[in-house]
């Protein structure tokens, strides 16, 4: 953070001072309070902060999505859902999380970005680790890694003429219960997934997080004093009370189109419903990061009235400048991901059916209609044949007439596609590198939405075009077998439509 001048470190006679303080175990349902007490205190333009555990629960970002975000059939009734005020991603967090919630007079820091403030307090935070002998980088966009191996997160946002900063500090990880909670983890929740998923993440507490604890929390409050040249005071924690759960927990009526799209800054959203042409209501959610609270809800409302042709231009005219990890062109081509999949709903007929149908554009410049005529190749997921059929987990079909993938199989040969059954996560990628060995830039697939955004890096490193068919019944993603299913072990049952894939192949007949 470049040094504000001198004259504003005083008040008159009184030197500015960081008013620090340690918070044993915090319910989930004050941290709105404790929030608003941390911002109360910076108000004289002293900077405060506190150090809070928090009883176990699913902490969500400001613009997050809880039922994108969250796995509900393990969340409901068994965690407490708490939205902070800052953005990012979901997290669950129990008393091995400590949270930094600091409040800092935006005077010190007038110019700064966004981006400027994390990583400003992500860089000190990591160098107050090293000082201690704590190994730790900070990592954007947001991250204090480890080799690779999270310690931390900073989070931020810009409330009135104060900054809040909050950093999650990871003394001990309950791995099981994270990946039982947030609902796209990177890992598999299995005993090797678990193991792996462990390797991820570097705890900062080793088998004394208490004492780790109280070596770290003060040397960060100094190392803030020093870059601020602020006094240090210490106090004791704001009172707070326990808050209803809020309403923004609760589901979103269901849209009539939507889209998403992955970012380094996290995975966006766009809800639209429908009068007519044009859009009755926008709702624009994501594990994201905005420097004002209302960016994104403001950005919505710009868009009531808007007709669906004009959404692009509308989205781009109206997007927040100060964002971390996406940009204004991500939020426009968000806007044509959605208007395209309007336009496929009314070739098919159905529009509800669209909203299953995925468009991957490695360049973002193609739409449905250009890769649909583009597809050189149909790739089908074993988890959707029969639990009992010998080919399950071999590539190939009879095409007996008894399951839906040997109709699958009969659509493509018809229409001189080659049809794979993909069998394992390895498999997948040899069939991508042969598919672009062949001269095939696009192909049409079926796979559940979960697994393409946790995958995504596959798609990008094989640089084809796609369309996706989402896939329907029990996948590995909502039975917690993503592990088996990457082996080719996976026993239950995934649904595949035939209708919708025809469909499809006929629109692309057309073309």
């Amino acid at each position: 953070m470049r040094r504000a001048q001198g004259a504003y470190r005083h008040r008159g006679d009184r030197r500015m001072t960081v008013r620090w303080h340690e918070t044993a175990l915090l319910d989930p349902g004050a941290l709105h309070d404790y929030e608003h007490a941390i911002l109360a205190q910076a108000s004289t333009g002293d900077v405060a902060l506190g150090f809070a555990r928090l009883g176990p629960c699913a902490l969500l970002g400001a613009f997050d999505d809880p039922d994108r975000s969250l796995r509900r059939s393990f969340v409901d009734g068994h965690l407490p859902i708490v939205r902070r005020r800052t953005g990012g991603g979901s997290l669950y967090v129990d008393p091995g999380t400590t949270l930094m919630v600091a409040a800092i007079p935006r005077a010190l820091a007038p110019r700064h970005t966004l981006t400027e403030i994390i990583v400003m307090v992500g860089e000190l935070i990591a160098e107050t680790f090293r000082h201690q002998d704590i190994p730790a980088t900070f990592t954007a966009p947001n991250d204090i890694t480890d080799d690779g191996r999270k310690r931390g997160s900073v989070f931020a946002v810009l409330v009135d003429d104060r900054i809040l900063i909050e950093a999650v500090l990871l003394f001990a990880v309950d791995i099981e219960s994270l990946m039982k909670t947030i609902k796209l983890p990177l890992e598999k929740l299995s005993a090797a997934g678990l193991l792996a998923a462990a390797q991820r993440f570097a705890p900062i507490g080793g088998t004394e997080p208490s004492a780790v604890a109280a070596r770290l929390y003060p040397a960060i409050v100094a190392a803030l004093a020093t870059r601020l040249t602020m006094d240090v005071a210490l106090q004791a924690p704001p009172a707070t009370r326990i808050g209803p759960p809020p309403a923004a927990c609760q589901g979103a009526p269901r849209p009539d189109v939507s889209a998403f799209l992955k970012t380094p800054g996290g995975v966006l959203y766009l809800d639209i419903r429908l009068d007519g042409a044009r859009v009755r209501a926008a709702r624009i959610v994501g594990g994201v990061q905005c420097a004002r609270a209302t960016d994104l809800e403001h950005l919505a409302d710009a868009l009531t009235g808007v007709r669906l042709d004009e959404l692009e231009a509308a989205i781009l005219a109206a997007a927040p400048d100060d964002t971390l990890g996406f940009s204004r062109g991500d939020l426009g081509y968000l806007a044509r991901l959605c208007v395209e999949r309007h336009v496929l709903g009314e070739r098919l007929g159905i529009p509800g059916d669209a909203e299953r149908v995925t468009l991957y554009s490695p360049r973002r410049d193609q739409g449905f209609a250009d890769l649909l005529a583009d597809v050189g190749a149909l790739l089908l997921p074993y988890c959707a044949k029969p639990a009992w059929c010998k080919w399950r987990h071999r590539d190939g079909c009879p095409e007996c007439g008894q399951c839906a993938v040997g109709e699958a199989y009969r659509l493509g040969r018809e229409r001189g596609l080659p049809v794979t059954t993909i069998t394992r996560y390895e498999h997948l990628h040899m069939v991508l590198a042969q598919l672009r060995a062949a001269g095939i830039r696009t192909f049409l697939g079926v796979c559940c939405t979960e697994f393409f955004l946790k995958r995504d890096y596959a798609f990008i490193e094989a640089g084809l075009g796609a369309l996706f068919i989402d896939i329907g019944g029990d996948t590995c993603y909502t039975l917690r077998a993503e592990e088996s299913a990457y082996r080719g072990q996976f026993t239950a049952e995934a649904t595949l439509d035939p209708r919708l894939l025809d469909r499809v192949l006929r629109l692309g007949d057309s073309r």
